[in-house]
């Protein structure tokens, strides 16, 4: 089993996950503590599920999970720059 912070998946999300709260820092009062938090909690998410499916023998329950976090974290951004 690899180490999941070594895992070229987890480099990306982690990468997303600083670009996230970069992009969130300077949201517009009304969207800062309603879809920045929403998205920066997502975007955490996404990590928590590539760490436990590296973990478990069972992987598919959590990369069923990261795919739906990670579809949900794009439509939050798509909706913030309407």
């Amino acid at each position: 089993m690899a180490l999941y912070y070594e895992l070229q998946v987890f480099k990306d999300v982690y990468t997303l996950v600083q670009k996230v709260f970069l992009y969130t820092q300077n949201f517009p009062r009304e969207y800062k503590y309603t879809l920045g938090q929403d998205m920066k909690r997502d975007a955490i998410q996404l990590v928590r599920s590539i760490y436990r499916a590296n973990k478990a023998k069972d992987k598919v329950v959590y990369l069923e999970t990261f795919l739906d976090d990670f579809e949900l974290l794009k439509f939050e951004m798509k909706t913030k720059t309407v």
